[in-house]
């Protein structure tokens, strides 16, 4: 009998802590104070003059300079200078770059654009014509508009929403899911310019996204989220891994982010062509039509787009695209007898808007 009452105690304690433990994981809401905030973050913005605390190595190739202004907004009397050349790759000339941008808002399924903003989302298929995925071109006139967003504006975990919510709540033209930070306790995190977390996740490695418009992968283990800040990250996300450095894919063709039985699945992905020039990419997964893609196959369409960094973002039924008031790809929810297209609710978007 006292051995019966023993294991039913200790069965009960065992559950009871498994419970506890996914609860705490999944559900339970936790509510963090921000930590500081960078208010030295200052933009980039083509057209203005180059300050000498940027290196030329910076400059975008669309001959137009990049510098740090002591405000939010574009200066209109922006003197101009011959850049240097630089090692980012750039298949227009200034005059085709000068054109893409708009006076009037231009906007419908596959194109945004107006005097800051470009935006041309394709629909493609892989190079084994297994999978359809989502190439979202952006050219930007200043990293103002390059944004993140938090579920009900609210830092903590669980606390979710789908990104077209998000989305629509901040009047974002273009927005993917992030780093779904509140999935884990640790890992740094900066969104625009604000300190929210700076506990290190052994592991991680990281992207950050500077004020000049650059991006640079580099583990957590290897710096402090503060040391990063003082740099200028005006966002820092903490998935992973990176999948192109100085145009060099850095992943294996059998790497993955979790278990080899996740090797074909939904991806979303951010990469940076030139200071100012980004490609967010979303694939469909987990269906006849679309299998999925590998990480490493990600990261081959990055470089091919002459991506000169690229990082992996949160996949799976978290990859989600919203642009012009719709959902791009199908994201699929495989938790049921009946997967089915919907959104998963997450904590944090990456978003194009003003």
């Amino acid at each position: 009998m006292k051995k019966l009452i023993t294991f039913l105690v200790l069965f009960v304690a065992c559950v009871g802590f498994s419970t506890y433990s996914l609860l705490d994981t999944f559900v339970i809401i936790k509510i963090n104070r921000r930590i500081d905030v960078n208010s030295n973050i200052s933009f980039s913005f083509a057209g203005s003059s180059l300050p000498s605390s940027i290196s030329t190595s910076s400059i975008n190739p669309s001959n137009s300079s990049l510098s740090q202004s002591s405000s939010s907004t574009p200066s209109s009397t922006a003197s101009s200078f011959e850049p240097t050349p630089s090692p980012y790759y750039e298949n227009l000339t200034p005059e085709q770059i000068n054109a893409l941008f708009t006076t009037e808002q231009v906007y419908n399924d596959e194109r945004y654009s107006d005097p800051d903003i470009y935006i041309d989302v394709q629909s493609l298929r892989n190079a084994t014509n297994t999978t359809t995925y989502y190439v979202a071109d952006i050219r930007l006139k200043s990293l103002q508009y390059f944004k993140t967003a938090l579920a009900k504006n609210t830092f903590g975990q669980n606390i979710v929403e789908r990104t077209s919510d998000i989305c629509k709540a901040n009047n974002g033209i273009l927005a993917i899911n992030g780093d779904f930070y509140g999935a884990q306790e640790k890992g740094y995190v900066i969104r625009n310019g604000f300190y929210l977390r700076e506990s290190v996740r052994a592991k991680a490695e990281d992207l950050a996204v500077f004020s000049d418009g650059t991006f640079e992968v580099f583990k957590e283990a290897d710096t402090t989220l503060r040391s990063i800040a003082d740099r200028g990250a005006w966002q820092v996300f903490s998935f992973g891994p990176g999948l192109v450095v100085n145009n060099e894919i850095m992943v294996t063709p059998d790497q993955e982010v979790d278990v080899p039985s996740m090797a074909l699945n939904q991806r979303c992905a951010i990469g940076m062509i030139a200071p100012l020039h980004y490609i967010f990419i979303v694939s469909d997964g987990r269906t006849s039509e679309s299998a999925g893609l590998k990480l490493y196959e990600v990261a081959q369409i990055m470089k091919d787009l002459h991506c000169y960094t690229a990082y992996n973002l949160d996949g799976g039924g978290s990859a989600t695209m919203y642009f012009n008031g719709h959902l791009v790809n199908r994201p699929i929810q495989p938790n049921s007898w009946f997967p089915k297209i919907e959104q998963r609710p997450i904590s944090d978007i990456v978003y194009i808007g003003k």
